[in-house]
């Protein structure tokens, strides 16, 4: 498994989490990837940054092997509807595109990771900063009965 995260603390924490390579970005990785595969790709490739703009699709399905599948967990503006993608690579190469979203689970449930609301400004600045692998605010009921902030 490879990963691929513009921060050097993610790709250490990918390596401990079993990646057995971690690259900056897609084009110092894509070497590595055809050589490890015999050129095959990824059977699955799955793309959880943060944020991912439609022109960009295109790039992580060219990681995508024959009958793979892309999963991408990141969105732009809810409001964008164009997407690049090579049609002919797609059908050609059977290759699929999924969503998702938490991975279907329950984030309330499913992430151990969470900052309080006296927390925010920790959780803001620790994903500013790349520290935080994924970063989440939890709201309770107490939350609500809580004055502003000054």
């Amino acid at each position: 498994m490879f990963a691929i995260d513009p921060y050097e603390w993610k790709r250490e924490q990918a390596l401990k989490f079993g990646a057995t390579e971690a690259f900056a970005d897609i084009a110092s990785a894509a070497a590595s990837i055809a050589e490890s595969t015999s050129g095959l790709m990824w059977h699955k490739v799955i793309v959880t940054v943060g944020r991912i703009e439609g022109r960009e699709v295109e790039t992580w399905m060219q990681l995508t092997a024959k009958g793979g599948v892309g999963v991408v967990t990141a969105m732009d503006s809810v409001m964008a509807i164009d997407v690049t993608l090579n049609l002919a690579g797609l059908s050609l190469l059977q290759k699929s595109l999924q969503g998702s979203l938490f991975g279907g689970g329950n984030p309330q449930y499913d992430i151990p990771q969470i900052y309080s609301l006296e927390q925010i400004d920790d959780g803001y600045r620790d994903m500013l900063e790349g520290r935080n692998i994924r970063g989440v605010i939890r709201f309770t009921d107490a939350d609500r009965s809580k004055p502003p902030r000054a």
